[in-house]
């Protein structure tokens, strides 16, 4: 359900589970993490896209793959946050192309990536709140330092929805296109970065981040904990019980 594909020195990696509207399953995160460390090694990749099939991104993490960690008397660490820990790790330049649904999880790791180019109609939400969570993926620090601490508020309390238009706007995304077009300026930004000599891009990269690299690991620890705790809350069991018979 993650689809690989590899031209010249860009690693196209796409969500496809279309008929679940590409929410992430345990193994499709295994699969992403796995997919990710592999190119950061890969001197012959400079660049990595990711996208979803099916003209959505993603509807975020499947809602099974919660209730199964809620109920396991000895769960798994989360697979989820090892992806985003590739991603964290990863010097290798990410572009990520966004269209329909970027749900939680969808919308957290953008904040990991370099580029995020989205279609114009496309819907940014994350409901942790709602569903008796906290935020993850170290959004509670990466949110207000790309967002500001308003905008931030906005997304992970009040769980606003933006469009293409306003995540633009508000610095969430890097850059809006029609529909339907998110995927091609995607790869043509790659295509770019794998024209440029790739050890300087990849040292900019880690220069850029060094300022707030340990913030962000100890922020994703922070949450970890909390996140954990309150997947086996009464809010967040009787918020999924009222999903599940939707």
């Amino acid at each position: 359900m993650i689809d690989a594909q590899q031209s010249g020195g860009v690693l196209h990696l796409v969500i496809n589970r279309p008929e679940k509207k590409n929410a992430l399953t345990r193994s499709m995160y295994n699969a992403l993490a796995e997919a990710v460390t592999k190119a950061n090694q890969d001197t012959e990749v400079s660049a990595i896209v990711l996208s979803g099939a099916g003209g959505v991104f993603t509807a975020g993490n499947d809602l099974d793959d919660f209730r199964a960690r809620a109920t396991d008397a000895n769960p798994k660490p989360s697979a989820g946050l090892a992806f985003i820990e590739a991603l964290m790790d990863c010097d290798t330049p990410v572009i990520v192309a966004v269209e329909g649904l970027a749900i939680g999880i969808g919308t957290t790791l953008l904040l990991h990536c370099d580029s995020v180019i989205t279609g114009r109609s496309a819907t940014f939400k994350t409901a942790f709140v709602d569903l008796g969570l906290v935020p993850e993926a170290a959004s509670t620090v990466t949110m207000p330092l790309h967002l500001g601490a308003r905008r931030a508020a906005d997304l992970l309390l009040m769980g606003e929805v933006l469009t293409g238009d306003e995540a633009r706007e508000c610095g969430l995304a890097s850059k809006v296109v029609d529909d339907g077009t998110a995927l091609d300026e995607a790869l043509a930004q790659a295509e770019r970065l794998a024209g440029k000599p790739r050890d300087a891009l990849r040292a900019s990269k880690r220069l850029m981040r060094a300022p707030w690299h340990d913030q962000v690991k100890a922020a994703l620890e922070r949450e970890r904990e909390v996140f954990s705790q309150r997947l086996r809350s009464e809010d967040c069991q009787a918020a999924l019980n009222r999903l599940s018979r939707r």
